[in-house]
Order: C-alpha cells, then sequence, then structure tokens
C-alpha cells in the first residue's frame, strides 16, 4: 500500500496547498491519503505499513513542483510537536524495525495570510502537483503524456 500525507493549514493560504493537492486525488483501492497540520511522531503507526510514502508540503524558496526521494534522518529527532519527513521516517525505523520508501512532493508557495486562498503562484501549481502524485502512484500517461484522469 502507498500513503500520500499531505502537510499544511488550510487557514494560513499556501501553507494548505498540500491538502489540497491530496483533496485532488482520486480514491485508489492501492493507496491511502491522509491530511495533517504538521508531521508527528504518531504517525510512526500510520507509515508502519505502508510499502512507501508521499509527504506533499508547500516550499517556499522553490519556483516549480519537485518530486525528491527521501532517506531517514541520520539521527532520531528530538521528539517535539514537529516533525521534518525525514525525522519521521527514522522515528517509524526505530519504533518499528522498517520504514517505507519515502519521497517529498514540494509546491512552490508564496502567501502565508490568514485565510482559505492560495496565490495565483501556487494555485497554478496544483494541477501539476496532482498530476506528478499520479505518475508518483504510477498511473499511465497513454495519450501523448496527459494523464487519463486529466482527460
Amino acid at each position: 500500500m502507498d500513503l500520500i500525507v499531505g502537510i499544511g493549514n488550510e487557514l494560513r493560504g499556501d501553507d494548505g496547498v498540500g491538502i489540497r493537492v491530496v483533496g485532488a486525488l482520486p480514491p485508489r483501492p492501492d493507496a491511502e491519503t491522509i491530511a495533517v497540520h504538521q508531521l508527528t511522531p504518531e504517525l510512526a503507526d500510520r507509515l508502519r505499513d505502508a510499502e512507501r510514502v508521499l509527504f506533499i508540503d508547500a516550499h517556499a524558496t522553490d519556483d516549480t513542483v519537485r518530486l525528491s526521494p527521501l532517506e531517514p534522518a541520520a539521527e532520531a529527532a528530538l521528539l517535539g510537536h514537529a516533525l521534518s519527513p525525514e525525522a519521521l521516517l527514522q522515528w517509524t525505523r526505530l519504533v518499528h524495525g522498517r520504514a517505507p520508501e519515502g519521497w517529498l512532493l514540494t509546491v512552490p508557495a508564496r502567501a502565508f495570510p490568514f485565510g482559505e486562498s492560495l496565490s495565483p503562484e501556487a494555485e497554478c501549481a496544483v494541477p501539476e502537483a496532482r498530476r506528478m502524485a499520479l505518475r508518483w502512484l504510477g498511473c499511465s500517461a497513454p495519450h501523448g503524456g496527459v494523464l487519463e484522469e486529466d482527460a
């Protein structure tokens, strides 16, 4: 099973773009999607059974949607209110003896005011982030690179 984790706060502008992308994905029997405000140690239990995990989050310095592989952190971070994806992978490995293959999909973000609206840049990036997430899931692109779900 694959797990896709949308990270962010939908009430802080572009910070909610990861959750927006997760909400735009169609349901699939081989994948679970969840939306969280932040990554907490308790999520290690959700990652335990996943073969792969894709974290989707806003990134203030990127100008393009970017998909990158992740490795568990070299050392376990001190427990706090929020972990990085790499630290969560490491905690999953420490607690459960294994961690799933990890990936991070970052979406350009520029504005973080109170409110549910995305900036024009983040709004324009959502379809590309959705396409990249679907490709990560293994959806085919039989029509000249157009995913069936986009047709």
